[in-house]
C-alpha cells in the first residue's frame, strides 16, 4: 500500500514537471490560443538582492486588454537552466521535497483566483521571505500566470489546458558570493566567406554561485585595421543572464557593406565585463577571411595579363633604345648569350633611358614646325599617336593601374561602413542596422530618454543613402528635436545618392514642403502607384548633401 502511494506521488511529480516545462518560457506578453484573448504582465523580470531573514515586497501588474473580464491563477515554481540556448525548465514545488530550501517556497502570493475587469489592469502584491539559513548566492524562480489552475486539483483525472505568461525572478542572497566567469569559446561558424556576412558564436561560462550578466561588444576590423562593425552584447537588455554553473551561448549575425577593397583577413575581438562586487573582464579573439573566389580569379587573370603586357612593352622599349644606339638586335642577343656584351659593345655610344621619349618629342616638333592651321595640326598629332600607339597604350595602362591602386587603398582605409546585426538569442530574431546602433549611442551620450513629439507633424521614415554611416542617425536626432516622430530608421547599402529627397503622398504636400525647408530645401517627390493616397508617413532619403 505504501509502495503504491509512493509510486503515484512520483508519477504525479514527473507529470507536473513535464507539463510546466512544456509551457511558454520567459514571455511577458502573449496572444492566447483564442486570438481574441490577450494577457500580459509587467515586469517580465525581477532582479533583487536580499540578506538572510529579510522580507522583500513588490507587485506584479496583470493587464487585461480584452473586452471581457478575465480570471487568472498564480503559481510560483523554481527555475533552472536547460542547455546553452538560454532556455530554462520550471520545477514545481513537490510536497515530498518541500523543506524550505528553494526560493519558490519563500514566496507569499495569492492562491485564490484573480478577476481582472475588462480593459483594466490589477496590481497583485508579492512578497519573498528569505530564511535566516538561506544559502548565499543566486536563487531563481518564475511566477506563472494562467487562465486555469496550473496544478490539477487532488483527485482530478484529466489535465486542463492552461494558457499562461511568466515573469522570471532572480534573487541574490548576501553572504559568501562567488562571481567567476570566462569566455569559453568565441568563433565564427565559417572561416572562409564569399561576402562580409559572418555568424559568431560566443559561449560564456558562469563558474560562480550567482547569476552574471556579461556586457560588452564585438569589434570587427578588416586587414587594414579599419572598423567594419560593432556588435553590442547585453546592453539595455535582459536576455543574457547566465545562471550559476552553466554555459550560455550567444549567437550573432553580422552583415557588412560590400566593397572589393575589404576582401582579405578580418579580426573579431570581444571584451566582456561582469560582476557587481568588483568589475571583472574577459576577452577573446577570432579570425576569418572574406574571399570571393570568382572575383579573385578574375583579378588574378587580369594581373597576369597586365604583367605579360607590361613585360612585352618594356622589351619593345629596350629594343628601341638598342636601335638608337646603333646595335643590331640579333647580334646583341648572341653577345648576351655568350657573355660578350662588354667586349663587343663597349665602344658604342651610350643611350639614356629617356632617349626614346626625347626622340619621339623631337619628331613631333619637327612635324609641327611649319604647320599653322589647327585642323592640320590635329591630323598630324593623331597620326603621331597612331604611329606610337604602343607607347601611349603602355602609358595609359600604367596610369590606370596606379589609379586603381590609389582608389583601392583609399577605400580600404575608409574609417566606417554600414552594417547590420541580427541577435538570435531572443524569441524572435532582432535585426539592428548600423544607423540604429549609432543612434542608440548618441541617445546614451546625450543622457536623454524622453523624446517629445508634436502630434500635428507627420510621422517620418528615414533611409540613409549618403554612403556615410551615422548620417541617418544625426538626421533623426535633428528632426526629433523639432518635434517629428520617427517610426523607422534604415540604411541602404546598395545605392548612394548626393541629394536628399523627401517622398510624400499627395495629401501631405504642405507637410513635405515644410519638411524640405527644414532640410536645406531638399528635393521633393510624390508617391506613385496604388498606395499614393494612403501612406501614413513621409519618407526622407538622406543624401550626402545633408551636412550643407
Amino acid at each position: 500500500m505504501n509502495m503504491t502511494l509512493i509510486s503515484r506521488k512520483k508519477i504525479h511529480r514527473i507529470l507536473s514537471i513535464f507539463l510546466v516545462a512544456f509551457l511558454l518560457f520567459s514571455n511577458s506578453h502573449i496572444a492566447l490560443a483564442d486570438e481574441s484573448l490577450t494577457l500580459s504582465i509587467s515586469p517580465s523580470i525581477f532582479d533583487m538582492s536580499a540578506t538572510p531573514g529579510q522580507e522583500w515586497r513588490s507587485s506584479l501588474r496583470i493587464i487585461n486588454v480584452n473586452e471581457f473580464d478575465l480570471t487568472v491563477y498564480l503559481e510560483v515554481v523554481n527555475f533552472s537552466p536547460n542547455g546553452e540556448g538560454g532556455d530554462g525548465r520550471f520545477i514545481p514545488i513537490s510536497q515530498t521535497d518541500a523543506d524550505g530550501s528553494t526560493i519558490a517556497e519563500w514566496f507569499i502570493v495569492s492562491k485564490e483566483p484573480i478577476t481582472i475587469p475588462r480593459e483594466q489592469s490589477k496590481e497583485v502584491p508579492i512578497a519573498v521571505r528569505v530564511p535566516v539559513d538561506a544559502s548565499p548566492g543566486g536563487h531563481f524562480a518564475a511566477i506563472l500566470v494562467g487562465t486555469k489552475p496550473i496544478t490539477p486539483e487532488p483527485g482530478q483525472a484529466r489535465v486542463q489546458t492552461s494558457q499562461m505568461v511568466t515573469s522570471l525572478f532572480f534573487a541574490r542572497v548576501a553572504g559568501d558570493i562567488n562571481e567567476s566567469g570566462h569566455i569559453r569559446e568565441f568563433r565564427t561558424t565559417d572561416k572562409y566567406l564569399d561576402r562580409p556576412e559572418a555568424t559568431f558564436e560566443l559561449r560564456f561560462e558562469n563558474k560562480g554561485n550567482v547569476h552574471l550578466k556579461p556586457q560588452g561588444d564585438i569589434r570587427i576590423t578588416n586587414m587594414w585595421g579599419q572598423e567594419r562593425g560593432v556588435i553590442p552584447i547585453n546592453q539595455n537588455s535582459h536576455f543574457g543572464n547566465v545562471l550559476p554553473e552553466s554555459i550560455r551561448k550567444f549567437t550573432f549575425t553580422w552583415k557588412g557593406e560590400w566593397s572589393i577593397s575589404d576582401i582579405g583577413r578580418y579580426t573579431a575581438a570581444t571584451t566582456l565585463v561582469y560582476g557587481e562586487n568588483g568589475r571583472q573582464f574577459t576577452s577573446s579573439e577570432t579570425v576569418f577571411w572574406v574571399i570571393p573566389f570568382k572575383l579573385l580569379t578574375i583579378i588574378f587573370v587580369s594581373l597576369l595579363l597586365f604583367v605579360l603586357l607590361t613585360t612585352w612593352l618594356v622589351r619593345l622599349y629596350v629594343r628601341k633604345m638598342l636601335v638608337m644606339a646603333g646595335i643590331d638586335i640579333n647580334e646583341y642577343k648572341k653577345a648576351q648569350k655568350n657573355n660578350a656584351l662588354n667586349d663587343r659593345y663597349s665602344h658604342r655610344s651610350r643611350v639614356k633611358i629617356h632617349s626614346p621619349v626625347k626622340a619621339g618629342i623631337d619628331d613631333l616638333k619637327e612635324r609641327l614646325i611649319n604647320v599653322t592651321r589647327s585642323r592640320e595640326r590635329l591630323r598630324i598629332i593623331l597620326n603621331f599617336i597612331l604611329q606610337y600607339k604602343l607607347f601611349f597604350g603602355g602609358v595609359i595602362l600604367f596610369t590606370s593601374f596606379l589609379i586603381i591602386i590609389v582608389i583601392y587603398i583609399y577605400n580600404a582605409n575608409t574609417s566606417h561602413r554600414g552594417y547590420e546585426v541580427t541577435y538570435q538569442n531572443t524569441d524572435a530574431n532582432i535585426t539592428l542596422t548600423s544607423e540604429e546602433l549609432i543612434y542608440n549611442k548618441f541617445i546614451e551620450e546625450r543622457g536623454e530618454s524622453d523624446i517629445k513629439t508634436n502630434p500635428n507633424l507627420p510621422k517620418l521614415k528615414i533611409i540613409n543613402r549618403s554612403g556615410r554611416p551615422g548620417q541617418g542617425a544625426e538626421t533623426r536626432l535633428m528632426l526629433e528635436d523639432q518635434g517629428y516622430e520617427i517610426i523607422s530608421l534604415e540604411a541602404d547599402f546598395t545605392s548612394r545618392q548626393a541629394k536628399t529627397v523627401v517622398v510624400y503622398s499627395v495629401d501631405k504636400e504642405k507637410d513635405a514642403l515644410r519638411l524640405s525647408a527644414r532640410l536645406n530645401n531638399a528635393l521633393v517627390s510624390v508617391y506613385e502607384g496604388e498606395s499614393a493616397n494612403v501612406e501614413e508617413y513621409i519618407t526622407v532619403y538622406v543624401g550626402s548633401d545633408i551636412n550643407n
